[in-house]
């Protein structure tokens, strides 16, 4: 297995020898955030540590400690579907009432998954989340909006980043082990297909029609035809300068952000031969895209939103 860099993670844990009785986010609470760092050691899947020094020491003298609740942590995934927002914040999914834009309200949430919620997509009534390095793919039952809970997962090799689902089946970018294809017909039994193995790191996918495109950081936009879903093949690319992080298409173009390289616009009418037609270099760091219209919308770090 490729190795993979040290990952810090955010969220305020609540630990204790004999407490009980989990700490939860309140239904009808409306969200605060109030996270602290977390690092992670890296290599094979070991247990979370505090920290790579003093939480190590801390695990091996304290073996009886417990995990009894956590509240808060990084939000960086958001779904949309009818009056329901879908958010990932830290390692839980949050579904907020939206019926009223100016007052979101929580009505449910997850337990504790075992990674921070990276991505999340929605598909009638069950959400699709990529949960990081230890937890793969996750599937939600959202039919009761305020009992969600988990009916599947699958153990992904590496790092699960993004999740596209289409049909039965759902497309993970998976870091150094690029695009894996799971099978979700059975939501309670999702396991995979097919994979394709991209040169560099799988950060962003979108689906449209029989091909994935694939978000590859140093290795640029990867185009893989997955019409045959247990034998997928790469049918073109363009490496697109930076780090390619996050790509959405939109009729014949892909549009991709790559961090401190902008905004870059490929050309994808022939799949085989794609080619950039324009790029905006953002002042900051382009990391999310969306679409609408004639207007691109460009999450840009400290650059904030760029249209």
């Amino acid at each position: 297995m490729k190795t993979k860099s040290l990952i810090v993670i955010t969220f305020l844990a609540v630990l204790a020898l004999t407490l009980s009785g989990p700490a939860t986010m309140p239904v009808g609470a409306t969200l605060a955030v109030a996270p602290l760092p977390l690092a992670r050691s890296v290599g094979e899947k070991p247990e979370p540590v505090l920290n790579e020094h003093e939480g190590v020491g801390i695990a091996q003298q304290a073996q009886s400690v417990e995990l009894v609740g956590q509240i808060g942590g990084s939000t960086n995934a958001v779904a949309v579907q009818g009056n329901y927002a879908y958010i990932g914040v830290g390692p839980r999914l949050v579904i907020l009432d939206i019926s009223d834009p100016a007052h979101p309200t929580v009505i449910g949430q997850t337990g504790v998954l075992p990674d921070i919620v990276g991505s999340v997509v929605v598909s009638g009534s069950y959400a699709y989340v990529a949960n990081g390095w230890y937890g793969g793919l996750r599937i939600i039952n959202i039919s009761n909006p305020f009992s969600p809970t988990e009916v599947g997962s699958y153990d992904t090799p590496e790092y699960a980043l993004d999740v596209a689902v289409s049909g039965s089946y759902a497309y993970i970018a998976d870091g150094y082990s690029g695009l894996r294809i799971i099978s979700v017909s059975n939501p309670s039994r999702p396991t995979e297909v097919g994979f394709y193995d991209t040169p560099g790191f799988a950060q962003g996918v979108v689906v449209s029609g029989f091909s994935a495109y694939v978000a590859d950081g140093g290795s640029g936009l990867r185009i893989i035809n997955f019409s045959n879903p247990s034998s997928p093949t790469e049918i073109g690319f363009h490496d697109t300068p930076g780090f390619a992080y996050g790509v959405v298409v939109s009729g014949n173009y892909a549009y991709v952000t790559n961090v401190d390289k902008g905004l870059r616009i490929i050309n994808i009418s022939n799949p085989s031969s794609p080619a950039e037609v324009g790029f905006y270099d953002t002042p900051g760091w382009a990391w999310g895209v969306t679409v609408s219209g004639s207007y691109a919308y460009v999450a840009d770090v400290s650059g904030g939103l760029r249209i």
